[in-house]
């Protein structure tokens, strides 16, 4: 009998102690929240459903979608991808005629009806989303519907096991017919009615040397994290200062890093509207209004 009991004393001991080594190694291990898994950047892992009608995750793409790579001088794609450079469209620092544009895209096998998925960056410029959306406002503009920008880099693309390639995908020729609008798009007179909140999304030193009277200054990093589009709560911080009952015109020298703040400021149900400096400079000086830059 006391061997029993001595017996279950020592596997009560033993118990003990395991449970308290358990403990023990719990405070020394941490603790992987299900909000910001390994792996995620903070700000980013958090996307609603109207956030993925614009902003796809890598998860979501399928075999039906149309990937454009709009990087300048990748080397490197997505599996599939047509790859035209951003600049492509772009002289002078302003978009080509609609005339041209189609042509580059139906040239490329593109056509209104597909469903794209655009991505990319410009290295030169210091990498992140605006060449991407700054193409994704010029296709809206353009009238394409089906149309979104993926949620990530090739990097964390090919960090999913997903499958890239050094060339680039070669489709026969196609008629882009576009539905030209200019809702996208503010005009300097529209900027100058008062009818919109006004933001200046250059930096705060340069937005301090000279701005459109009454612009507010959000600099277009704020709307990032780590290089990608901050989720919906952060981005409500960052626009907590707007009248979201008022239209809002987003704008930066030629539009290109404005257009990121702009797509921000959509996926959060803003009316927003893209402008670029260089056309309020070229219309003040038309009026002979001298602007200091």
């Amino acid at each position: 009998m006391k061997m029993r009991k001595s017996r279950s004393l020592l596997l009560i001991a033993i118990a003990s102690l395991l449970v308290l080594a358990v403990l023990i190694w719990g405070s020394f291990c941490p603790v992987v929240s299900s909000e910001n898994p390994i792996g995620k950047s903070i700000g980013t892992s958090e996307r609603s459903d109207g956030f993925r009608q614009m902003l796809v995750p890598i998860a979501d793409v399928s075999g039906s979608d149309l990937l454009l790579d709009i990087s300048e001088n990748s080397t490197r794609h997505i599996q599939d991808s047509i790859v035209i450079p951003y600049t492509d469209f772009i002289m002078d620092g302003i978009f080509k005629s609609v005339p041209e544009i189609t042509q580059i895209l139906g040239g490329a096998g593109i056509s209104r009806n597909d469903s794209i998925v655009i991505y990319g960056e410009c290295m030169p410029c210091g990498g992140g989303p605006a060449p991407a959306t700054y193409i994704y406002f010029m296709m809206k503009c353009l009238g394409h519907e089906n149309i979104r920008v993926l949620d990530g880099t090739i990097e964390d693309w090919a960090a999913a096991g997903l499958p890239t390639t050094n060339e680039s995908m070669t489709k026969p020729p196609a008629n882009y017919t576009p539905m030209f609008t200019t809702d996208p798009m503010a005009s300097y007179d529209y900027v100058k009615s008062g009818e919109a909140n006004i933001v200046d999304a250059r930096s705060f030193h340069t937005f301090n040397l000279s701005s459109i009277p009454e612009a507010v200054n959000i600099p277009s990093d704020n709307v990032l994290i780590n290089g990608s589009i901050k989720n919906e709560t952060a981005l409500k911080e960052v626009f907590a200062n707007l009248n979201k009952d008022k239209p809002v015109v987003v704008f930066t020298d030629t539009g290109i890093k404005a257009s990121v703040v702009w797509f921000s400021l959509k996926m959060l149900g803003y009316n927003a509207k893209l402008y670029s400096w260089q056309d309020w400079l070229a219309n003040q000086a038309s009026e002979g209004i001298s602007v200091e830059t």
